[in-house]
Order: C-alpha cells, then structure tokens, then sequence
C-alpha cells in the first residue's frame, strides 16, 4: 500500500506557528485590561478604591508578563528551526548544484555559515526580549485604567460611552512597543518583522558567502509574479557584481545581457523589499526564470483589474487586500476588548466594519483573481454577532 508524503512545513508556515503564540498573549492581555474596566464601571463614585484597582493592575501585569515570557521562550527555540530551514535552504540551493558537485563546499566557508546565523539568532533573540519590555505594555494599560477611574469619579451617567474610546485603541493597538524614536507599533507586528527580516539575511548573507567561496562572478535577483514595479524589471535577471553595486548605489547599470536600465532610490532587499540577490555564476549556473515567464509576470500584472472603477495592478490589489486583512484583524481585537468589557454598541459596531471589509475584500479577490486568505484575518476569542 503505497503511503503519501508528509509536507514539510515552509519558512511561512513556521512563522505563522510562531506568531499564534504572541497572538494568544495579545489576546489575554485585551482581555484581562477590558475585563478591568467593565469592574470598575460597576464601581460609583464612593467605592472607587485607587489602592484595590492598582492591585488587580498589578496582579494583572504579572499574569501577563508571565505569559509573554513563556511565549518568548518558545518563539525563540522556533525562530532557530526557522532559522536553520533558511541557512539548509541556502545549502541546497539549485544555483550552486553544479558548482558543488565539481567543489565541495569547505569547512571554512561551512563554518562561516553557522557562525553568521547564530549571530543573526542572537541579535533577533535580544530584540524580541527588549521589544517585550513591560514599560510600554503597563503604560498602556495604566492609562486605560486612569480614563476609566476619571470617568467614574466625575459621575458621568454614560459610562461606556466614556470609556468605549479607549477600549477602540485598546483592541486597535494591542500590546504596544516604543521604539527609541518615540514610534509605537502592536508588539506582534515588530517580531514578525524582526523574524522576517533575520530569515531574509540569512538567506542573502548564505549567498554570499556560498559564491564567495565558489567563485561565482554575478547574482540573480530572485523573482515572483505581481512584483513592486520599481523592481519588476529587474527581478529574475542577473548581474555582475559591479553593475549590481551600481543598482543597489542608485546608478544607471545593466545586466550580463547588455540590457541598459535606469537606477532607482529602493535598494533590493531594503525598504520592505522581498526580493534576495543570490549569488551566481556566469559559467555554471542557469537562470531560475526564463524571458517568458517573467514577460508574462509583468504583463498580468499590469492588466490588473478595475475595482470601484479605479485601475489597480494586480500588485496594487494585493497590496489593498493586505491592507484589509490588518483592518479586519484590529476590528476584530476591538470586538473581543468590547465583548470583555461588556460593550455591546462598540460590538457591533465592530461587526459592521467587519461585515462591510469583508465585503470588500471578496470583492478585490475575485475581481483581481486572486486567491483570498482569510486566515490572515483569524483573531483568537473573536466571536461574531448577527447586526440588526
């Protein structure tokens, strides 16, 4: 009887295991914060005890400290099988096939590999912990906490519509960060970025150094339908190494075809770029992507689609579907803070938000042809409600 194969999870799959992790934590800090408040609006102004509400704050904190910490440990023992798929990725790479099997690889350049992404391990390892400094977390929830005493000291008679505003920006930020620019972002958000962008190094920086040692003269740029336009037409090409530092410079260059192309200012893997230059060789690699089909990328792209009668490109259309999920994602994380919080106007407002985005995003999806991923838009504990 013949068996099927189990797929191996990708780098994708494994960061989206990662990040259910700090979604959980996210979840139970909106909720031990909304469920606060819902206490201290059953509270008047006589029995509003400072001393009893900070406690609970405080007891809370550490419950939520306690938990991101956990998720910490465990997110970093999964950010090194991330890891170490990236730099394996980097070993079996087809581009140096050929030249490996004439050259192994040696233990130097081998050495130099594992070295590199331990390195990049570490450093994403002390940015998650400081990203998780609790300053930032606590003082959120602390001036949640402040409005919501306010609000019950000044006797307002409307309760939840005094509150309701921060409970929006509780569910809408999440568990925040600062950074040293005074930039705040969801903390979620920043180690998914922090992982991302150690994964990406360590596939550009394992190039590099496998062409290096290899002797490898160029690079092709890796490439992928419905590409940003300033890197579409390069994207799939290669380029020796010194018409690929003018690229990156900003400088007029071209490939080893003798195409001419002009610069432009985004460097490639920079600024959001998901684009990788890996290393080849003139002599013994062969191009990943032919003509064809890089043509046919950049002519589906531009065709597009026209939606709300507005042309998009079909890179453009992702981009708005993207855009939806994180809409749909925060709406969601406000409904399940409205829930705890015993707030069913901010619920369902919520929900018609939810209903119109989704709409919406059905509507992109299939007029673009694109397949839709409604997994992004999973929040855990969200519950919908049928609007009047």
């Amino acid at each position: 009887m013949a068996t099927t194969q189990k797929k191996q999870p990708t780098i994708d799959d494994q960061i989206s295991t990662l990040m259910d992790k700090f979604d959980d934590v996210n979840t139970f800090f909106i909720h031990k914060v909304a469920e606060q408040i819902l206490k201290i609006g059953e509270m008047n102004q006589s029995s509003i005890n400072r001393v009893t509400i900070m406690a609970e704050m405080n007891s809370n904190m550490a419950q939520i400290t306690a938990r991101l910490a956990k998720a910490i440990r465990v997110g970093l023992q999964d950010m090194q099988r991330i890891y170490q798929k990236a730099l394996n990725d980097t070993y079996t790479d087809p581009r140096f096939a050929r030249a490996l099997t004439n050259a192994p690889l040696s233990d130097a350049a081998k050495d130099r590999l594992e070295q590199y992404t331990r390195s990049v391990s570490l450093q994403t390892a002390g940015t998650m912990q400081n990203l998780s400094n609790t300053t930032a977390i606590s003082d959120m929830y602390r001036q949640t906490v402040d409005r919501a005493v306010l609000a019950v000291s000044s006797g307002l008679g409307d309760y939840k519509s005094a509150t309701r505003d921060s409970i929006r920006r509780l569910g809408y930020n999440g568990m925040p960060v600062i950074y040293a620019s005074g930039k705040h972002k969801r903390l979620d958000s920043a180690i998914r970025q922090n992982i991302i962008d150690g994964t990406n190094q360590i596939a550009q920086r394992g190039s590099d150094i496998m062409g290096e040692e290899l002797g490898f003269d160029a690079f092709e740029i890796s490439a992928h339908a419905r590409s940003a336009p300033d890197h579409e037409p390069v994207q799939g090409r290669v380029f020796l190494k010194a018409e690929f530092e003018k690229m990156q410079a900003g400088l007029p260059f071209q490939d080893v075809d003798g195409k001419q192309y002009e610069g432009f200012r985004r460097p490639i893997g920079q600024w959001n770029c998901m684009h990788l230059a890996m290393s080849f060789s003139t002599q013994h690699s062969v191009r990943r992507y032919t003509d064809a089909q890089l043509a046919q990328w950049a002519s589906d792209n531009a065709k597009g689609c026209e939606i709300d009668g507005k042309h998009y490109t079909t890179y453009k259309a992702v981009q708005l579907m993207r855009q939806i999920e994180t809409q749909v994602r925060r709406e969601k994380d406000v409904a399940v803070a409205a829930q705890a919080a015993d707030d069913d106007v901010l619920r369902m407002e919520c929900q018609e938000r939810i209903n119109k985005l989704s709409r919406k995003y059905t509507q992109v999806a299939q007029t673009a042809g694109i397949t839709p991923r409604r997994d992004r838009m999973s929040v855990n504990g969200f519950k919908a409600v049928k609007v009047k």
